[in-house]
């Protein structure tokens, strides 16, 4: 999973620009106003569809800084990381990994950040991902529900998935639930998908860690430093 460190990253591309703006309204706000949760899906299905398929192109988020200091994982095992501040969270991820999505307003935010490798190869037959969608609690929905229109998106694109087990954990020093997710994608690549979710005052968080053609647990060191540095702020 190394890979260059990158610095100096700008918002002039972003994976989802071209579909996204279908939706957008004043704010470019897609999970707001006068649209429903079915918009709110049509979004979640355009990206992780891209996610599962592999069609990325790297952005860019200026919103990250460079953290000098290594990070234990297993005692033998260093990972250089990058903070992520934006929107209202701060996170930390691999230095080697590249943001590719990078949507933040006022009462909603959209992220993903890749490992370098499928990234650099959109026909690469693995991956790992990080993304995380924030929405305001409109009222339309409650949070088990976005986060089922969020399954929904992976087996809208074609994706087979199924529920392995779920648990309670806490987060950013509130109570969340964890759901882990296994199956295939359309072309049989074996995909799973970790997801966390909760609310804090009103809001929203659905944090999703998903890989294709390799096991979770192998990309645990790194999915776990983002979840355990990730705060609301």
């Amino acid at each position: 999973m190394n890979g260059p460190l990158k610095k100096g990253k700008n918002k002039s591309n972003n994976l989802l620009s071209g579909p996204q703006q279908k939706y957008r309204n004043e704010t470019r706000n897609p999970f707001k106003g006068p649209y429903k949760k079915e918009a709110f899906a049509i979004s979640l299905a355009i990206l992780i569809a891209l996610l599962v398929l592999l069609v990325t192109h790297v952005s860019t988020g200026s919103s990250e800084q460079i953290q000098q200091t290594n990070h234990p994982v297993n005692q033998t095992t260093e990972i250089p990381t990058k903070i992520y501040a934006a929107g209202g969270i701060s996170l930390q991820y691999p230095s080697s990994w590249n943001i590719t999505t990078d949507e933040v307003n006022e009462t909603s935010m959209q992220l993903v950040i890749q490992d370098p490798t499928s990234t650099n190869n959109p026909q690469n037959t693995q991956i790992a991902a990080f993304t995380i969608l924030k929405v305001q609690n409109d009222g339309s929905g409650t949070l088990e529900q976005r986060k089922d229109s969020f399954i929904q998106s992976f087996t809208n694109s074609g994706a087979n998935i199924a529920l392995a087990n779920t648990s309670n954990i806490t987060v950013s020093g509130t109570n969340a639930t964890e759901a882990v997710y296994t199956g295939n994608d359309p072309n049989y690549n074996k995909i799973q998908l970790k997801v966390v979710y909760l609310e804090q005052n009103g809001i929203f968080y659905i944090l999703g860690f998903f890989t294709k053609g390799m096991d979770l647990q192998s990309q645990d060191p790194y999915f776990d430093k983002i979840l355990t540095s990730f705060k609301i702020q």
